[in-house]
C-alpha cells in the first residue's frame, strides 16, 4: 500500500493496495495528502489485524465461477516469476492456447483440445522439437494447475519425438579458419567452449568471471545452470599450453578493470548471434555450425581420444552419462570396434589369400585421428587434458609465451 498525488484532478491524492483476497489494485481518492494519509493508515491496520474486511461481499458467486486458462496461466507465471527470456519462451510456448481457449473454463479443456493444438503445431511447420517443447510448456501448466486444486489433470496426449537436428561439430581445419577470422571476444568464446567445454550462453560461458579462474591450479570454475541443483558447479581442468593465452587475457582485463571474461565494448556479452555469423562469413563457412557446437567439439574430440564416457560427462556438467551416450553414439561406435579387434585370434579362423592387403585400409580407419593427443594422465583425477585440434592454438601460445613469462608476476589478484 502507498499514496500518490495524481496532478490536474480534483481530488489528486490516492491511496492504493491490493486486497489480500482477490489480488486486485483497490484505491480511494482524497483531496488532501493528510487525508490520503490517514486513509494509509487505516488500510495498513486492517491488513493486519482486520484482514476479513477486505473479503469481497459477493466471493460466495465468484468462487462458484470456474477459472480460466488465462486467470490460471497469469497466476502460474506470477508464482514462478521468471526471468526475462524464460516469459518471452513462455509466452510464445503458449500464445496459440491462450488464443484458442484462452477464456475457456480449465474443466472444458479436454484431450481433444491438446490434440488440436499440437496438430496446429505440427501442420505450422515448425520442427517436431519445437512441437514437444511448446506442448510441454502447456503441460507443465496444467499440472501446476492440478497441484493447485484448480482442476482436475485432464488426460494429455504422448508428446512427438524431437528428432532433434543433428549438426556435425566444427572439425579442427574450420575450428582454425573461424578462430582466424575471429574478433578477440569470439576467440574467447572458441577457445573456451571448445577447449573448456563449457554451455556457450548466459547459463555457463558469458557468467564466467575472472574469480571462477584460478590459473596457480590451472582450473576454471564453471557455475551450472539454476536448474542443475545435485552440481551447482564443476572444476575443469585448463590444458597446460592454454595457460598462457587466458594469462594474457587476465592481465589485459586487469589493466582495463573488466569482470566478466567474454565482454565487448566494455560489456558483458549476452549474444553473439551477430558476430558469429559473421565471423562465419568471413572465414567462408558456408555450413551450418552454432556456437553449441564448440561443446559439442570438445566432447567429441574426448572421446575419440580415449576418454571414458563418465568422465567426459563430469567434464561438461551432466549429473548422468545417459546425455552423452545419447548423442555421443556416432563417436563411441569406433571405440566399439578398435575394442573387438583388440581381441586374439583363434587358430582355426581360415586365412584367405590377400587377407591383410584386404583389411588394411580398414584398420587404417580405426587409427587416432591426426592432431588429437591422447591424455597424459589419467582423467580420473583433476588432470590436464591433453586434446589438439591439429596444432589450432599453436600460433596463440607461441606468439604470447614471452609476454606471459613478462607479466605473470601480476597475476596474483586472479589465483
Amino acid at each position: 500500500m502507498a499514496i500518490r498525488e495524481r496532478k490536474g484532478r480534483a481530488k489528486p491524492w490516492q491511496c492504493y493496495w491490493n486486497n489480500p483476497f482477490t489480488g486486485k489494485r483497490e484505491s480511494l481518492s482524497f483531496a488532501t495528502r493528510e487525508e490520503a494519509e490517514k486513509e494509509d493508515s487505516l488500510v495498513k491496520h486492517r491488513l493486519r489485524f482486520e484482514r476479513e474486511s477486505f473479503k469481497p461481499e459477493n466471493e460466495e458467486e465468484e468462487t462458484n465461477q470456474e477459472i480460466t486458462l488465462e486467470q490460471a496461466y497469469l497466476l502460474y507465471l506470477r508464482e514462478k516469476n521468471f526471468n526475462t527470456m524464460g516469459l518471452r519462451w513462455q509466452l510464445g510456448a503458449m500464445r496459440l492456447p491462450l488464443e484458442m481457449y484462452g477464456a475457456r473454463p480449465l474443466s472444458m479443456i479436454t484431450h481433444e483440445s491438446f490434440l488440436k493444438i499440437m496438430s496446429i503445431h505440427t501442420n505450422s511447420g515448425v520442427k517436431s522439437a519445437t512441437v514437444r517443447n511448446r506442448m510441454s510448456v502447456l503441460r507443465t501448466v496444467f499440472r501446476w494447475c492440478a497441484e493447485h486444486n484448480l482442476c482436475e489433470m485432464p488426460k494429455f496426449p504422448k508428446l512427438p519425438p524431437a528428432n532433434y537436428e543433428r549438426i556435425p561439430p566444427p572439425t579442427p581445419e574450420e575450428l582454425s579458419a573461424i578462430i582466424q577470422a575471429a574478433p578477440p571476444h569470439i576467440q574467447r568464446v572458441i577457445i573456451i567452449g571448445a577447449q573448456i567445454g563449457a554451455r556457450v550462453g548466459g547459463s555457463e560461458l558469458f557468467r564466467l568471471t575472472w574469480q571462477d579462474v584460478d590459473l596457480v591450479q590451472g582450473i576454471i570454475r564453471i557455475h551450472g545452470a539454476k536448474k542443475n541443483i545435485k552440481a551447482p558447479w564443476r572444476e575443469v581442468p585448463i590444458r597446460d599450453s592454454l595457460i598462457p593465452v587466458i594469462a594474457n587475457w587476465a592481465i589485459e582485463d586487469k589493466e582495463a578493470g573488466q569482470t566478466y571474461i567474454i565482454h565487448f565494448g566494455g560489456k558483458p556479452v549476452s549474444s553473439i548471434e551477430t558476430a558469429w555469423r559473421s565471423t562465419l562469413r568471413r572465414a567462408g563457412i558456408t555450413r551450418r555450425i552454432r556456437p553449441y557446437d564448440l561443446r559439442h567439439a570438445f566432447a567429441t574430440e574426448l572421446i575419440a581420444a580415449g576418454a571414458d564416457i563418465g568422465t567426459v560427462a563430469k567434464l561438461m556438467g551432466h549429473t548422468s552419462p545417459t546425455m552423452v551416450l545419447t548423442h555421443y553414439q556416432y563417436v563411441m561406435d569406433k571405440q566399439k570396434r578398435a575394442a573387438v579387434e583388440t581381441l586374439p585370434d583363434f587358430g582355426y579362423v581360415p586365412k584367405s589369400k590377400g587377407g591383410q592387403r584386404k583389411y588394411a585400409n580398414r584398420l587404417n580407419l580405426l587409427a587416432r585421428p591426426e592432431g588429437i593427443e591422447p591424455p597424459t594422465k589419467s582423467l580420473e583425477g583433476s588432470h590436464s587434458i591433453r586434446l589438439s585440434y591439429g596444432r589450432l592454438f599453436a600460433g596463440f601460445v607461441q606468439g604470447k609465451q614471452a609476454k606471459f613469462r613478462g607479466q605473470s608476476r601480476n597475476l596474483h589478484t586472479y589465483r
